[in-house]
């Protein structure tokens, strides 16, 4: 009896058994799922990218940008304008207001103490005192204008320079028009993206071409100045910046990150040099952490071409983001890397920018 039992247990447990004969997945065959799953290392994280134009369809960025845009632009403005401007305007101002004022009391001071000296000269004691009186005026006209020049010299270069005369400067020194993209942005999450790298890369997107230089600026948050800010010329070869995804590696330019440190970067189009106003300003923030030995031991374990898989589960945005730009370098006609990107930028809420992916995986 107790065997009759057994044989009907055991027929009923079969019996419930799915039809298709399928069996859930191992954990350690998720690697082999056909998307990417980014686990943000914190759910309620503050928003830190910052996009130029609309990478979502609900346009909530805009307003993001605006807000996040002059909460930084101001402080950064600020901090930078004082310390910038207080040190070059001094400098500049007080050099060339020196040189001025110096220059003019000596031009001044000669012509006025050699028309003084000879006149008060000869009319007073002949030529021996004339030509002393010429020398005697000089000094003293030459004391007299320095002090008197450099103020107004300092004065004019203020006036030179004001924004009322740059306003009304000559159209030829604005550059012509040209074509801006739609939309810049970071290939990077809405928070703080993590990346266990000493100089990692950096990846951002254009969508259309640019025939113009753009400008890469990193800074530790906090800090006034920069740690670099260079300008990105055309790539070699071509006439342009070409739609898509474009890259630039910290290790290139000598730029180390200190673990625990937060940085932003941003790359940015100026349109017009004396209107930085209408500048095109994308940005994101990471922070360099150090590998768990349990993410190091996956990584030795498994193949390159699952490596994003891997920093995704990890929360390892740079990392993850990179390896998968690289495989699609390597293998540009792949369908499902290009899904797999196009999935990702809609995780971190950019659907216009995955709409570049979907046009290789449709």
């Amino acid at each position: 009896m107790p065997n009759l039992l057994k044989l009907f247990i055991l027929i009923i447990l079969l019996s419930t058994l799915p039809t298709n004969n399928t069996l859930a997945l191992d954990p350690s065959q998720t690697t082999n799922s056909p998307l990417i799953h980014y686990q943000p290392p914190q759910l309620d994280a503050p928003l830190r990218r910052r996009e130029a134009g609309l990478v979502d369809e609900g346009g909530g960025s805009v307003s993001r940008g605006v807000s996040r845009g002059v909460s930084r632009g101001v402080s950064r403005g600020v901090s930078r304008g004082v310390s910038r401007g207080v040190s070059r305007g001094v400098s500049r101002g007080v050099s060339r207001g020196v040189s001025r004022g110096v220059s003019r009391g000596v031009s001044r001071g000669v012509s006025r103490g050699v028309s003084r000296g000879v006149s008060r000269g000869v009319s007073r004691g002949g030529i021996q005192d004339a030509a002393n009186k010429v020398v005697r005026g000089i000094a003293r006209e030459i004391t007299q204008g320095i002090p008197r020049g450099v103020p107004r010299g300092i004065a004019q270069m203020r006036q030179t320079h004001s924004p009322s005369e740059q306003a009304t400067s000559s159209p030829h020194d604005t550059p012509p028009g040209l074509s801006l993209p739609s939309i810049i942005a970071p290939l990077a999450p809405q928070h703080t993206g993590l990346t266990t790298q000493d100089h990692p890369t950096l990846y951002w997107y254009l969508s259309s071409p640019w025939d113009g230089e753009l400008e890469f600026s990193l800074n530790e948050v906090g800090a006034i100045e920069p740690l670099i800010e260079l300008n990105i010329g055309i790539p070699a070869h071509q006439e342009r910046h070409e739609t898509g995804m474009h890259s630039l590696n910290l290790g290139n330019y000598g730029i180390t990150l200190e673990e625990g440190k937060e940085y932003e970067w941003f790359i940015v189009i100026v349109p017009d040099p004396e209107q930085r106003s209408g500048d095109l300003i994308a940005s994101a923030t990471l922070r360099k952490i150090q590998p768990s030995p349990e993410l190091t031991r996956r990584l030795a374990e498994t193949s390159q071409n699952k490596w994003p898989q891997i920093y995704a589960e990890n929360g390892i945005w740079y990392e993850l983001i990179d390896q998968l730009c690289q495989l699609i370098a390597q293998h540009p006609n792949d369908t499902l890397l290009h899904a797999q990107r196009a999935d990702l930028m809609e995780q971190v809420k950019m659907p216009k920018v995955a709409t570049y992916d979907k046009g290789y995986s449709s």
